[in-house]
């Protein structure tokens, strides 16, 4: 923009961007006289100026988010001081390359964090530390340690349990691995055994014909549960307490169903003719032999 001086006429060229609203007065270098800016001047201020003002209202229209609002007012502030700096001042001028710098860095903080509802500032949810402390994982593992110990201790005091039931519902394939079973709980010593608590022996008779004894009973479950069929011990004692007769006689069906009773009969031969002998007949826990 050029500007003469009214006194002696000497003609200034003056940067429009320099100029503002509150410079009012000129002065001339060469005979000291001033004179006011012109009119065109602070018209062109004016437009630019509203012009700011408009981009700054619709800016804030657009954004409903508050965190993209002060990125976006952030980046025109700091588009704006570069622009006036370049303008400004000449180029390669390392002091004000250093200013722009830090006003770089400092807009880029600024918009790595958001402006809550009642203006407190909270950090974005990527700065956020997430808890990989290996000690939470190491408290843990006791935990599932012992939750299995507990765990594979209940499975060996109920097993006589689980096998009746696994005989109730899975006979088939229970019957293909339970002498395996059997072996694995006759190594680690705890035999698969029968609940004789809820087992009665009811009507158990034995009669002699000739040489031989017949044995007649009965096995009744008083439990709402199926029970693993016992194993039934018969002896035959003299009179001199000798015995004559030993005999365990085993089932085909190796559960006994709840609230149901299992009829047993055994014909045996004894090798004594004398007439007193005494029968007994026990119920045995164990279920196989070893």
């Amino acid at each position: 923009m050029l500007e003469t001086c009214h006194s002696c006429g000497t003609v200034f060229d003056i940067d429009e961007n320099i100029l503002s609203k509150k410079i009012k007065w000129l002065r001339c270098g060469v005979c000291n006289e001033k004179w006011s800016v012109s009119s065109i001047v602070h018209e062109k201020f004016d437009q630019s100026t509203t012009k700011d003002r408009k981009k700054f209202v619709s800016t804030k229209v657009r954004f409903k988010n508050k965190s993209e609002q002060v990125k976006h007012e952030l980046a025109i502030i700091k588009s704006a001081v570069e622009d006036k700096t370049k303008n400004m001042s000449p180029k390669n001028n390392p002091v004000l390359e250093q200013k722009n710098k830090s006003v770089y860095e400092i807009a880029s903080e600024l918009s790595a964090s958001k402006v809550t509802k009642d203006g407190e500032v909270e950090v974005k949810s990527k700065n956020k530390v997430i808890n990989n402390d290996p000690s939470t994982k190491k408290n843990f593992i006791p935990f599932i340690f012992l939750l299995i110990i507990i765990l594979f201790s209940t499975l060996l005091f109920f097993r006589s349990v689980l096998l009746s039931y696994s005989f109730l519902y899975f006979p088939k394939y229970t019957k293909s691995y339970e002498y395996k079973l059997n072996e694995l709980f006759n190594y680690i010593k705890l035999p698969i055994l029968a609940d004789l608590n809820h087992l009665k022996m009811i009507n158990f008779v034995a009669t002699f014909q000739n040489e031989k004894v017949k044995f007649v009973g009965t096995i009744k479950n008083t439990s709402n549960r199926p029970i693993l069929a016992p194993r039934v011990k018969i002896l035959a004692i003299r009179e001199d307490r000798k015995i004559i007769l030993e005999k365990i006689i085993t089932f085909k069906d190796k559960i006994i169903f709840p609230f149901s009773e299992k009829k047993f009969s055994e014909m045996l031969e004894i090798n004594s003719k004398k007439e007193n002998i005494n029968l007994k007949a026990t119920l045995i826990k164990k279920i196989y032999d070893f």
